[in-house]
């Protein structure tokens, strides 16, 4: 299955409608503020409210950068695009590898 594939199962499965562009792009910026929140768990320094930010995890911080790709997955189907294959193609062309991703 592709990428494009598993998310419309996704989606499909648990009822949810796809996100369009602009609204998917937003939820990318979220993401990846919450992976920077993690981050930021990994110094030494008193932060306002610690008691409601989380902890350092490596496990936690796949996870929001696994749905911010997600999210940037859905705002380019929102056009009709695919940028995993766009990627992958990308590096393809500019290599003397083609490469193929399989999930």
């Amino acid at each position: 299955m592709t990428l494009v594939e598993i998310l419309n199962h996704y989606y499909g499965s648990r009822g949810l409608s796809h996100p369009d562009f602009n609204d998917a792009i937003k939820f990318v910026i979220t993401e990846m503020a919450e992976a920077c929140e993690i981050e930021l768990a990994r110094y030494p320094y008193l932060r306002n409210n610690p008691a409601n930010k989380p902890k350092f995890s490596k496990d936690a911080l796949a996870t929001e950068l696994g749905d911010a790709i997600m999210m940037l997955q859905v705002a380019g189907m929102a056009y009709g695009t695919d940028p995993l294959k766009a990627l992958m193609e990308k590096l393809s062309d500019r290599g003397t590898v083609t490469y193929k991703l399989s999930i």
